[in-house]
């Protein structure tokens, strides 16, 4: 466990932070650096689910089964992989809120004195009232390098502009979606034929220990946030149907074969725009730069459906 220590020397408690998240992958490893760097965790807040059969109540306590109150060790649980069930097996509170402007809310999350709010992927706008709650600020997990694709679903777009490095910031939250100042990021790589879950966990991985040094960092005055860079600034909302259309002639052979690999697997269909005709794409198994014979823009092979794009070969199913 760490701890900072005041100017005498002593030591002092560790930070008191608030955590918003969500029960899908990303926000797991945040919470879980947080909890394994010493870092007091007060509460743990989650949008809540929609129930329409029941009155809207802005914010409200979820109680853990009794079935997790056990003294079952974390490590041989099947059951983390939940930022909530995470949080129960730690005896953590969470909280499930609707409406995050409302003053309940606001009252009852402000009652907890956050020296820091901590944020990995939240679907909810996070309001002024709650932005002003912590006392050094709030600190938001991004799976891009800031300023370039800010919005939703940032890997979307790596995968669609045919990045080979993306990364992970840490930054000041603000009413402007993230837009504040950065405090760190780390660089990624991305592997030719990765998909989009994989290259997430990589993300989350690495921001969610990058997270918790820069909580760190911040409590004990060593962080040196920096504004970001509006001029090379991105922003790009959740993907609309032309987005999943790809022009063959315009990209490469790489960047057609790791967008289908990277998004191949969402609801959407990819669909391969050849000339006029246009194809539906199942997955991506093979590309090549190779120089092969014939002018036609594809013709069918034993192992796919062989696709010329704008330089090189792209093996289809």
């Amino acid at each position: 466990m760490q701890w900072s220590m005041s100017n005498n020397g002593s030591p002092q408690r560790p930070p008191r932070v608030l955590f918003f998240g969500m029960e899908g992958a990303f926000s797991f490893p945040a919470l879980a650096a947080l909890l394994a760097s010493g870092v007091e965790v007060c509460a743990v807040i989650v949008p809540a689910s929609p129930r329409p059969d029941r009155r809207v109540v802005p914010i409200q306590r979820r109680e853990a089964p009794r079935v997790l109150r056990s003294t079952l060790p974390l490590v041989n649980s099947s059951l983390h992989t939940s930022i909530v069930q995470l949080a129960w097996q730690k005896r953590l509170p969470v909280w499930e809120v609707s409406r995050l402007g409302h003053p309940e809310t606001v009252a009852m999350l402000g009652a907890y004195e956050p020296d820091m709010i901590c944020v990995a992927c939240f679907s909810q706008r996070i309001p002024q009232q709650i932005l002003s709650l912590p006392r050094l600020g709030c600190l938001n997990v991004h799976p891009s390098l800031l300023p370039a694709n800010r919005g939703p679903v940032p890997l979307f777009w790596t995968f669609r502009e045919g990045d080979v490095v993306t990364g992970v910031t840490i930054h000041f939250m603000e009413e402007q979606m993230d837009s504040g100042a950065i405090l760190a990021q780390k660089s990624i790589a991305v592997p030719n034929g990765i998909n989009y879950n994989q290259l997430e966990r990589i993300c989350a991985n690495d921001g969610g220990a990058l997270l918790a040094r820069s909580v760190w960092d911040l409590y004990t005055g060593d962080a040196t946030p920096r504004p970001q860079n509006e001029a090379n600034s991105s922003y790009h909302s959740f993907p609309v149907d032309a987005d999943f259309m790809v022009f063959i002639a315009r990209w490469d052979a790489r960047h057609v074969y790791n967008f289908i690999c990277g998004v191949g697997e969402w609801d959407e269909p990819i669909t391969l725009q050849i000339g006029e005709e246009r194809l539906l794409c199942r997955r991506a198994i093979s590309y090549s730069f190779d120089n092969l014979d014939g002018e036609q823009p594809y013709y069918q092979s034993d192992g796919g459906l062989m696709v010329r794009c704008k330089s090189g070969w792209v093996r289809v199913e």
